[in-house]
């Protein structure tokens, strides 16, 4: 599907056309378009602190109500240096003409699984409601084997994925554009626990 631009209100010319956040409304992902000059100003105000003149927070215009006021989502950005960013240049022959410029502004844990402390962030481009479930199981399921301590058999995946919902060890994060969910294992004794229990059950084979 195809999402149409978001304007940001700290920096007018900017606009973004992905934003994925957390249940808190962190910032976990966000796909920005905009000329050069505006995304260093989005950058460096990132990096600042409030007091420093810094941008902590901001909101997304994502459309208008009835009444024709316009609805809007707060993003909030938290620790700067928990996240990591990538950016490219348009062709100069674009249609928009001059410096156009996209970045990717992301929490580190969706490139950068945490292995010690068994912590990541899978996500999913929305594209159709079937399509989305099933690159997002198959994400989800890569991402778990990876961070867990405890080998896991591909046999197992719905029913793990399953139970680790159920404990809330995976949740989801439906953003604008991608969705996207965190799996933390950091309860490796639990984790234990509970995958150990299921095979003594016989809920999950050996083979």
């Amino acid at each position: 599907m195809n999402q149409a631009l978001m304007q940001i209100d700290a920096i007018p010319d900017l606009y973004a056309d992905a934003a994925l956040v957390d249940a808190y409304d962190k910032l976990l992902f966000l796909s920005l378009w905009g000329r050069d000059t505006a995304i260093q100003e989005f950058l460096a105000g990132i990096s600042l602190a409030n007091e420093e003149g810094g941008i902590n927070s901001f909101f997304l215009t994502t459309g208008k109500r009835g009444s024709g006021e316009p609805l809007r989502k707060l993003v909030q950005i938290g620790e700067s240096k928990r996240l990591n960013h990538h950016s490219g240049r348009m062709p100069a022959s674009n249609v928009f003409g001059g410096d156009m410029a996209h970045l990717w502004v992301f929490d580190r844990l969706v490139t950068d699984p945490d292995l010690a402390n068994r912590r990541t962030i899978a996500i999913s481009r929305m594209v159709d409601t079937a399509s989305v479930s099933t690159v997002s199981q198959s994400r989800i399921w890569h991402l778990t084997k990876a961070i867990c301590h405890l080998p896991l058999l591909d046999h197992w995946a719905e029913t793990i994925i399953k139970r680790f919902y159920e404990r809330e060890w995976i949740k989801d994060f439906n953003g604008i554009g991608v969705n996207g969910a965190l799996i933390d294992l950091s309860l490796s004794e639990e984790v234990e626990d509970e995958i150990s229990t299921l095979i003594r059950d016989g809920v999950l084979c050996l083979n």
